[in-house]
């Protein structure tokens, strides 16, 4: 998105051109500690993870047994002090260690945070 905004309006990049969002993906690069806080990846865009080297924490938040599908996924629930250092109780977490060389794919609007090893 960066080099999009930068570059638009310089020779060979039209000022008004439309944002290829059917074309677009978004590249992410780790050290051993970053990590991302607690969200979903929007517009239906799924995930895909690929561990080049190292290991890294991968965690999936799901509606625990005691709650339902519908209300886990109601957006209001992320307003109001929403703590997204912090899942509230009644979500569960299922968690995988990605080892060099392992792809993950994640399906669109999962609940996750991201744990560099």
């Amino acid at each position: 998105m960066e080099a999009w905004r930068l570059t638009e309006g310089l020779p060979y990049c039209e000022q008004d051109a439309v944002y290829l969002t059917a074309d677009m993906r978004w590249g992410l690069a780790a050290t051993a500690g970053g990590r991302h806080w607690i969200h979903i990846d929007s517009d239906g865009l799924c995930t895909i993870v690929d561990t080049l080297c190292g290991g890294k924490w991968w965690l999936l938040f799901t509606p625990d047994d005691e709650m339902s599908d519908d209300i886990f996924g109601d957006i209001d629930q992320f307003f109001n002090g929403f703590d997204v250092t912090n899942p509230p109780k009644y979500w569960a977490v299922k968690a995988v260690y990605l080892i060099s060389g392992t792809r993950l794919w994640v399906f669109s609007f999962s609940v996750h945070p991201s744990n560099p090893n």
